[in-house]
C-alpha cells in the first residue's frame, strides 16, 4: 500500500546522503519501488 511506498522512499532518502543530484535520487526511488524482476529469464 501507500504506507509501504512511503516507508521505502524514507529509507532511500536516509541511505541516499551521497546523492548530489535529484535525478539520481528519483532513479533510486523508481528502482526500489518499481518491483522489477532483476534476474534474466531463460528463453529456450
Amino acid at each position: 500500500g501507500l504506507e509501504a511506498v512511503n516507508a521505502t522512499i524514507q529509507w532511500v532518502k536516509k541511505t541516499a546522503r551521497g546523492f548530489r543530484n535529484v535525478e539520481h535520487f528519483k532513479t533510486a526511488i523508481y528502482f526500489h519501488c518499481g518491483g522489477l524482476d532483476l534476474y534474466p529469464h531463460e528463453s529456450r
